[in-house]
């Protein structure tokens, strides 16, 4: 296993609280990973191997512990055997048991146990069953691998591993094209040729949109689903509502209604497998109901769903950077101001950054158009704008990154 240290330290920081654990996120980005990743560091740190127990509801092995009485008694027995010694309980894709936030806080109540689930479906965070547990959980949000992990997964060494080897730089240039086509989940940046690497993508999508969305959702219109995902797919970037693609479909044919399409692009976020982004008036400080943009976890899947299109290299980039920010556990919006945009406004705390993003920079202008609407906003926070242009454009006090750096984990 490759280690996914930003992850697992995060786990560290809240291991033995009194809060449940709730790992979240798209099936297949890690989540059972990272457990056995953080299994390995309690081992190394001296918990027995009979104090960690893992249960796996994807396996049939656990389908037993389904039934909530038969997973108290399974944890009360393990509980007894360790002679007072707590527990560490990970217990993989949660939903699958009924009332699952219930069950949850059962167990954390009745025996001394550090509890760690993971989930693959946002759904977990609603209804009344989460007020079992409401005050008493920390989200761990994870995602499909960032850049950084991906050249790690490749066993690409950074620059500052080369100056000290005194051996070559690295280009990330291909790396940074695989990235982009290919996708981030962990199983295709191991995949060792492209053969492979679409078997693996149009598996996830089997497992992902098919099942998480389609069967879970009980969507008995395969087609109009399926339009409906390819619209938004490639609309990412462009602001888009559930009349629009309604509407754009019904002209090409398809009976499709407002509401249907609204219960698709819901059942599609609830799945992690679309973000949606809102619009954020900067003027007046409040968020706009209206529209919005959506970005999808991975542009290999959305390459997958649609065929690779150069023209919209763009806004391809912009999800790439909007999915970044996510990581860096920014809050994320679309900023306006007058009727100028800000593709991102990104919230963390007390931080916050405006971000532009553009293939490149080269034309006069562009430079004008991604420069002139951060220059209208009139506070001291940073502003950025990033591209593929290594050339500096930076100006103004706004600052120009280069693409390849900012994914690496370059500060803002």
């Amino acid at each position: 296993m490759i280690e996914r240290p930003e992850y697992v330290s995060k786990l560290i920081a809240y291991k033995d609280t009194d809060f449940i654990k709730v790992i979240t996120g798209v099936r297949r980005c890690g989540k059972s990973t990272l457990l056995k990743l953080f299994a390995n560091h309690l081992t190394r740190h001296g918990v027995g191997q009979d104090r960690i127990i893992t249960i796996n509801y994807e396996s049939l092995l656990s389908s037993d512990l389904r039934d909530p009485k038969l997973l108290h008694e399974y944890v009360g027995e393990k509980v007894e055997a360790a002679n007072g010694e707590p527990l560490y309980v990970f217990i993989d894709e949660a939903q699958e048991i009924e009332q699952w936030a219930y069950v949850m806080n059962s167990l954390k109540a009745t025996f001394p146990v550090d509890l760690y689930v993971t989930g693959s479906n946002s759904k977990l965070f609603a209804g009344e069953d989460l007020t079992y547990i409401t005050g008493r959980y920390i989200e761990l949000r994870m995602y499909p691998l960032s850049f950084k992990e991906f050249v790690a997964f490749r066993g690409l060494r950074s620059d500052d591993e080369c100056s000290s080897q005194n051996t070559p730089p690295v280009s990330y240039e291909k790396a940074l094209n695989d990235y982009l086509s290919q996708g981030s989940f962990p199983a295709v940046a191991l995949s060792p040729n492209q053969e492979l690497v679409q078997a693996i993508t149009q598996g996830l999508i089997d497992s992902i949109v098919m099942r998480d969305v389609v069967q879970r959702g009980r969507i008995d219109n395969d087609a109009s689903f399926q339009r409906v995902a390819q619209f938004v797919f490639g609309a990412v970037g462009s602001e888009i509502s559930a009349n629009k693609i309604a509407n754009t479909l019904k002209s090409a044919g398809y009976s499709v209604t407002a509401n249907t399409v609204d219960r698709y692009l819901n059942l599609l976020c609830d799945a992690f497998v679309l973000y949606k982004c809102q619009r954020y008036d900067i003027r007046g400080k409040e968020r706009l109901r209206f529209n919005g943009k959506y970005y999808v976890v991975d542009t290999g899947l959305r390459n997958a769903f649609l065929g690779e299109r150069p023209r919209d290299f763009g806004h391809v980039l912009e999800n790439v950077v909007y999915m970044e920010l996510l990581r860096r556990d920014y809050e994320v919006t679309v900023g306006r101001i007058g009727a100028k945009e800000i593709d991102f406004v990104a919230v963390n705390g007390t931080e916050k950054v405006y971000v532009q993003v553009a293939s490149t920079l080269v034309e006069v202008a562009v430079q004008e158009r991604e420069f002139s609407a951060l220059l209208a906003v009139r506070d001291a926070y940073p502003k950025y704008v990033v591209s593929m242009d290594e050339i500096d454009y930076s100006r103004d006090g706004i600052r120009h990154l280069n693409i390849v750096p900012f994914l690496l984990g370059a500060p803002l």
